[in-house]
């Protein structure tokens, strides 16, 4: 039986979502919302995507959300919303790395999000966000489909750097390393190697006994 998730439940989570810089249409918050709920109750919401449609179209009514100009598909949070929160140059959080959730976009999002009101320009957030999407992009692809633990921070001396940690499926290691997927220092998979070029530094560890991966890159802001 599914979660019940009440109207004022379901508008708390989702102004939550927003307040803490996501965006996206309403495929995306409908899974978000449901990631959230697996997350803390180990359960599905019953709410459907038309009760989501309604309760963005009533948040834009109130003035706390919009539309973005270009696609008004896309749900954002305008400047002047009153739910907007103080940004620090830290940011933490967890997410679920099942690709049905759609974390690539979830963190995309929070992260130009977290880089805009720090103050980064647009050309640079971007490259962090690329980057970034290849490292979930990973996670989700090798990891359990469990939590994910993110932190995205700014420095004193005006370096980003970003951390994953997940816990990894089982797979033969050694096989894929033949198979030049991995290397001690992973520069032979895809993702790394885009990560390699728009980070300064990219550190991967996989423990093979706790089966934990756990991702270090940095980039200088300035």
């Amino acid at each position: 039986m599914p979660f019940p998730l009440s109207r004022t439940e379901l508008e708390k989570e989702v102004k939550t979502l927003f307040s803490n810089g996501l965006s996206g249409n309403v495929n995306d918050f409908h899974s978000w919302v449901f990631m959230e709920t697996q997350r803390k109750f180990k359960d599905n919401p019953n709410t459907t995507l038309e009760v989501m449609t309604a309760l963005l179209e009533d948040l834009i009514k109130d003035g706390i959300i919009t539309t973005n100009p270009i696609d008004p598909r896309e749900y954002l949070l305008p400047d002047a919303s009153p739910i907007i929160r103080k940004m620090g140059t830290t940011e933490q959080f967890v997410i679920l790395g099942a690709l049905s959730y759609n974390p690539m976009q979830y963190v995309r999002a929070r992260l130009d999000y977290f880089l805009k009101r720090n103050g980064i320009a647009e050309e640079l957030r971007m490259d962090l966000c690329i980057a970034t999407v290849e490292a979930v992009e990973n996670a989700a692809k090798y990891g359990d489909g469990g939590g994910v633990e993110v932190i995205f921070k700014i420095d004193k001396h005006n370096t980003f750097t970003i951390e994953m940690i997940n816990t990894v499926k089982d797979f033969n290691l050694e096989d894929d390393i033949q198979r030049g997927k991995f290397s001690s220092t992973a520069t032979l998979m895809r993702g790394m190697m885009v990560m390699q070029k728009l980070f300064d530094s990219v550190d991967l560890e996989i423990s093979d006994n706790r089966k934990q991966a756990i991702l270090k890159a940095t980039r200088k802001l300035t």
